[in-house]
């Protein structure tokens, strides 16, 4: 999964998964003890959680050539959509100047405001190197091995995430070239009583660029979707201005 280019929290989630399983059957099952184990934690869990848990059984299985590795993944309920308006970007954003230090502030409201205007990813955000960012022209270049589909591109953000990304930077004393790191982050948005996570920002974008009348083929772009079979692109863009 490391070669694969997983996230650091991705892997130190799916270990947790794994080790909490193996403890609880003394490293010794069969699929008598999977099927206690999943009804246990079905008790205290969410449907989405279960369904990871089995995922890296799965994955732990197919590793091992075990028979058991076909476990079928369970049916997950369909949720309501998540809205996220300008509003609720703006909640949280008051909520972040609430944090205790003025570099936590700086950090998190930047990285808020430029993840809600570019449409990257929380993983993306991540990983992107100070190098990456170019604030004066306001584009991103999402390097190939940062990106999930392993294809690189660039995309854009707002002046309001310009000038967080320039109070930010004018104080920041880096220590990595990665000025975003999730663990970094997670200190800051974990002390938050917003619902609202960094990977809700992509979300937004989303969300907004459809309530704007962005086309579909230039947001899918800017969010590195693939556009294979798109049928927007049989049809000429029409860009304002």
């Amino acid at each position: 999964m490391a070669i694969k280019g997983c996230s650091e929290g991705h892997l130190r989630d799916t270990a947790t998964r794994l080790y909490d399983f193996a403890e609880w059957c003394s490293y010794r099952f069969n699929l008598n003890d999977i099927k206690i184990y999943i009804n246990e934690l079905k008790r205290d869990y969410s449907p989405s959680h279960i369904r990871k848990v089995i995922i890296d059984i799965r994955r732990l299985l197919k590793h091992l050539n075990h028979p058991l590795s076909d476990i079928e993944l369970p049916k997950m309920p369909k949720q309501r959509k998540i809205v996220i308006k300008v509003k609720d970007i703006q909640q949280l954003l008051k909520e972040v100047e609430g944090l205790p230090a003025e570099s936590m502030r700086l950090r998190t409201r930047a990285a808020v405001l430029l993840a809600a205007t570019s449409g990257l990813r929380a993983e993306e955000l991540y990983r992107l190197r100070i190098s990456d960012i170019d604030v004066d022209d306001r584009t991103v270049n999402v390097r190939p091995e940062v990106a999930k589909d392993c294809e690189g591109r660039v995309t854009f953000f707002s002046i309001e995430a310009q000038n967080a990304l320039k109070e930010f930077f004018d104080s920041y004393k880096p220590k990595s070239v990665y000025p975003f790191s999730e663990s970094t982050l997670r200190k800051s948005i974990e002390k938050l009583n917003s619902p609202l996570r960094l990977k809700h920002m992509r979300k937004f974008f989303s969300q907004q660029s459809d309530r704007l009348g962005m086309p579909t083929s230039v947001k899918k772009l800017l969010m590195g979707h693939s556009l294979r079979g798109d049928v927007d692109l049989s049809r000429p863009l029409r860009l304002p201005g």
